[in-house]
């Protein structure tokens, strides 16, 4: 295999038997499934021209470059890139091969080729991250093979998901139906289709490591699958929900409803026992209140490593503090879209007294309206109205387009939330302040914090961060100096 490393999958077979050998002289018994892999071998060997299409060993990770494959023996098989997709059940050729001749490499290597023969053409000159059960692959080597036929979890009626319809290309309703599975698809955010992902693809791994025919949603399949997190993966409760919540959202998708299994009170009753046996792990972030707020903004102001940077980390950190915004409703973490990340339209001068910043999508705007965000003309030591309105003339200065990234750094390259974190750590050291415990959620957290310290209502202080439930209670800490102050009324003030 040192002569052909991506041939090593289709030796799986042989491996598994040598591996049960415990003496080079040991005599053993070729099984039906090795000759099938001899014979593959012997074949492939008769024709191959010595030549690889694994051009480098050397793979990059560009981060708007993922492809997703899956395939589900008894179902189908599918891809997504880019928030582009297909989904497909088997064709009669791979649906009726015998037992003998399926294997999980032919099931999974199956839609990417599928996926290479759609947008082959677009990878040329560049590399591109997988994201596929090929790792299920490797673990086969150690592991013994689950044959891949035709079981699986319960067959219900095909009609009942659009995910499980297969209608002639040519048919009249088919671009109806890819428009319709799209905009289900839709539905979910793009993080959180990542999550769900990760959920089904270790949820596979799982059916493959002990044998279970996939997907299998019984009641002691899913229980397990908890344990399993539990007990292997030393998930907590909380990472264990999310995970459910990816099954769940696959079920859907297959099935047209949702697993009862998942939700039964065995399942509730599962998940709240090991709640209870898991330490309760406090938050160790720190907010970055008012006070802290003014000590970086003074450390900038007093001169940091560049004035554009100084003056975009200033305009920055004032909007993180007083909008109480996420870092994604600041800085990028993909490729910059000036549909979805901040440009210099969204900082505006409404009037004398008022700025708005308009935030095009956040964490809890699935439909992606947009929300403003207001920055009035009060009287500060820190004048957040007039940092701002300072920022947006100089930005309006060096660029040409209101579609321009509203922060770059000195380069004139986006901000992203890599940049950001690494300059807030530094300025907070700069400004005497340890900086191991605080990231860029601290200023969310530490604006609800000093929201509750300065007696705003919780109705006010969910309506600032954008809050839809009691959530933001979790993001309140405790100031030691109040704390002091009210041991000091208990036993007494001295006269």
């Amino acid at each position: 295999m040192r002569i052909i490393p991506q041939g090593r999958p289709f030796i799986s077979h042989l491996l598994s038997l040598a591996s049960s050998a415990h003496a080079l002289e040991d005599r053993i018994s070729i099984t039906d499934s090795c000759r099938n892999e001899l014979s593959l071998w012997i074949s492939f060997l008769k024709q191959w021209n010595g030549l690889s299409f694994f051009y480098s060993n050397l793979v990059s990770s560009p981060i708007d470059i993922q492809l997703y494959t899956d395939a589900a023996p008894s179902v189908g098989f599918g891809g997504f890139l880019r928030g582009r997709w297909f989904a497909s059940t088997w064709p009669p050729e791979l649906a009726d091969l015998p037992q003998q001749l399926s294997s999980s490499a032919l099931f999974e290597l199956y839609p990417l080729v599928a996926a290479a023969s759609l947008w082959g053409k677009e990878w040329s000159a560049t590399s591109i991250v997988v994201h596929c059960d090929n790792e299920a692959i490797v673990h086969c080597i150690n592991k013994e093979i689950q044959i891949a036929g035709t079981r699986g979890g319960p067959a219900p009626d095909p009609g009942s998901s659009l995910f499980r319809t297969d209608i002639p290309v040519n048919h009249p309703l088919r671009p109806l139906l890819e428009a319709s599975i799209n905009s289900i698809l839709q539905a979910v955010s793009p993080r959180t289709l990542q999550a769900y992902l990760t959920a089904w693809k270790c949820f596979k791994v799982f059916h493959s490591a002990y044998s279970l025919p996939f997907p299998d949603f019984s009641l002691l399949a899913v229980t397990s699958f908890i344990s399993h997190l539990n007990t292997n993966k030393n998930l907590q409760a909380s990472s264990i929900k999310g995970y459910l919540s990816g099954i769940q959202f696959f079920h859907k998708l297959l099935y047209g409803s949702p697993s009862p299994h998942i939700t039964n009170s065995q399942t509730s009753l599962l998940i709240k026992g090991i709640q209870k046996t898991q330490p309760n792990r406090p938050d160790p972030r720190q907010p970055i209140t008012l006070k802290i707020l003014t000590k970086c903004i003074s450390t900038l102001r007093k001169g940091y490593h560049s004035i554009h940077t100084a003056r975009t980390l200033d305009a920055m950190f004032i909007l993180a503090f007083f909008g109480f915004l996420r870092c994604s409703e600041l800085a990028i973490t993909s490729g910059f879209n000036p549909a979805i990340h901040p440009t210099i339209s969204d900082l505006a001068v409404l009037d004398g007294e008022t700025i708005s910043y308009f935030i095009k999508q956040s964490k809890t705007d699935q439909t992606k309206k947009g929300h403003f965000i207001y920055i009035f003309n009060l009287q500060s030591p820190i004048q957040p109205f007039q940092t701002l309105l300072a920022f947006l003339q100089l930005r309006k200065s060096q660029s040409k387009l209101p579609s321009d990234p509203l922060f770059t750094d000195d380069f004139n390259r986006p901000a992203t939330r890599f940049w950001f974190q690494k300059h807030l750590k530094s300025v907070l050291l700069l400004s005497g302040t340890p900086a191991d415990n605080f990231s860029s959620h601290s200023f969310r957290i530490g604006a609800a914090t000093t929201a509750a310290q300065k007696g705003l209502s919780q109705q006010q202080i969910q309506a600032l961060g954008r809050w839809s439930s009691e959530a933001f209670k979790s993001y309140i800490r405790s100031d030691r100096s109040l704390i002091k102050e009210a041991h000091q009324t208990l036993v007494g003030r001295p006269f």
